[in-house]
């Protein structure tokens, strides 16, 4: 494993500096480094040691996934988003995304749904049966299928629903239910601070805000401001969620909004090292561990392993074509070798080409080392 040295001037000094002014906002950031290896964060009855969480992602956080974003670090890992309706009509294909293993706690299962009798069935049904730590709600997917349902963002359209909803489900079970919402569903409707008293209000245990609206999806920067406000307005804890590409942007959020945690989504494809870089840098590290070309390609070749205990080989080469663009983007030639990757019609071709690849990381980690110390040996 290599490691490099954090320029400290890469990000601010996020415990060192008082309080910093975001938009006439006033966040208190004066904690020192030391604090945050103590840190614990409450969720209703659920402790939390590492405030840096794996966000749900449709398509990516299947179980394979989250155990290798739990073995690096991430305090709560989330499934997909679930259907409450597909939960109670007992579609197979939506319980097998309720599954998960011991090593994944604390996990929290995602339900979204328009109904609040069906919602409050769905997350009865989940916590008798599946036992996770957190029911989540999703109130912020933007995705067409789901807002058309209105369900999701769309939620957002009508906080008397939003309420019904939410209080449904929390009267529905005994472990803590949190959400997770959007600024609004457009820029014309803004509603997240009064989204978020409401939900409080109800009695859930914590709030991620992903400070875009429905409508923006990822084509408008996120307003870490929103996050910032919406901190100071709230009792329970607040997670933010949104353009946190590496480390270093975790950071800045915490500094910039006051958060009581981070929640990594897109980053962490392909890129599991990201929990345990933000954590080194949350504690004062002055290294940060970094993956080595051949890590990252054994870290692709483990992640198929893992997927294999849940799925034909057939259906894992599917499943793993679209994170192969993260696990080779740091090799010289990335984009011919995932275009190799994407085209194996058998997951034994593509194990063969990653293992190639493997090797041809550690070539050029042996040539980087050479010039390295010629470099070094030259200057003496």
């Amino acid at each position: 494993m290599q490691i490099f040295r954090e320029n400290v001037n890469a990000f601010p000094a996020l415990y060192l500096r008082g309080f910093r002014n975001l938009g006439g906002i006033q966040v208190n950031i004066s904690a020192s480094p030391e604090s945050w290896l103590y840190f614990n964060m409450k969720i209703g009855n659920l402790d939390v040691s590492n405030p840096v969480l794996l966000a749900p992602m449709s398509g990516y956080t299947d179980s394979a996934f989250r155990q290798l974003c739990k073995e690096f670090g991430a305090g709560i890992v989330y499934t997909e988003f679930v259907s409450s309706e597909g939960i109670i009509r007992g579609s197979q294909k939506t319980h097998n995304y309720l599954r998960f293993e011991r090593q994944e706690h604390p996990i929290g299962i995602q339900l979204f749904g328009y109904n609040p009798v069906s919602m409050a069935e769905a997350a009865r049904y989940v916590e008798e049966h599946f036992k996770p730590d957190i029911i989540d709600l999703n109130f912020g997917c933007s995705v067409r299928k789901v807002v058309l349902k209105n369900a999701g963002a769309a939620v957002l359209k009508d906080l008397d629903l939003l309420e019904q909803i939410t209080v449904s489900v929390v009267q529905a079970v005994q472990i803590p239910v949190t959400a997770k919402i959007r600024a609004g569903w457009n820029r014309q409707s803004i509603v997240a601070l009064e989204a978020a008293r409401i939900l409080e209000n109800t009695g859930i245990q914590a709030l991620t805000i992903h400070p875009r609206t429905a409508a923006d999806d990822y084509c408008h920067p996120a307003k870490w401001e929103l996050i910032a406000k919406i901190k100071q307005s709230l009792a329970i804890p607040v997670i933010g969620n949104g353009d946190i590409e590496t480390a270093a942007d975790a950071i800045r959020m915490f500094q910039m909004t006051g958060c009581d945690a981070v929640m990594i989504g897109r980053a962490a494809i392909g890129n599991p090292w990201i929990f345990r870089q933000t954590q080194e840098l949350l504690t004062g590290s002055e290294i940060v561990t970094t993956p080595s070309l051949p890590e990252q390609i054994a870290m692709c070749l483990r992640h198929i392993r893992l997927e294999q205990q849940y799925y034909p080989d057939e259906k894992v080469n599917q499943i793993m074509r679209k994170f192969y663009r993260a696990y080779v983007r740091d090799f010289p030639n990335a984009s011919e070798i995932r275009h190799r990757l994407v085209r194996s019609n058998t997951l034994a071709d593509t194990i063969a080409i990653l293992k190639s690849i493997y090797r041809f990381g550690e070539q050029i980690n042996d040539t980087e080392c050479h010039r390295g110390h010629t470099e070094a040996h030259g200057k003496y």
